[in-house]
């Protein structure tokens, strides 16, 4: 098994899917909108949270949470 270290700067934008674990661990309506691939910005703290997401979703995630995190796709 390959294990991917965390090297992506704060205000990083990546293109990553939550790994099943943590999507199981959110209410249903969370885990529909969070489901399929999703952009997460890097925050100062370490921490990731969805694009967007100052519309009010209170909740981060670890590195570890992502699954198969990649840096954005150019034009997203």
């Amino acid at each position: 098994m390959q294990y991917q270290t965390d090297s992506f700067d704060p205000g990083t934008v990546i293109a990553a899917w939550l790994s099943p674990a943590t999507l199981g661990e959110l209410e249903p309506m969370l885990r529909r909108l969070l489901a399929g691939q999703q952009l997460f910005v890097k925050q100062k703290d370490g921490s990731y949270r969805p694009k967007g997401c100052q519309l009010g979703m209170a909740r981060s995630f670890q590195f570890e949470d992502l699954h198969a995190p990649v840096l954005r796709p150019a034009g997203v």
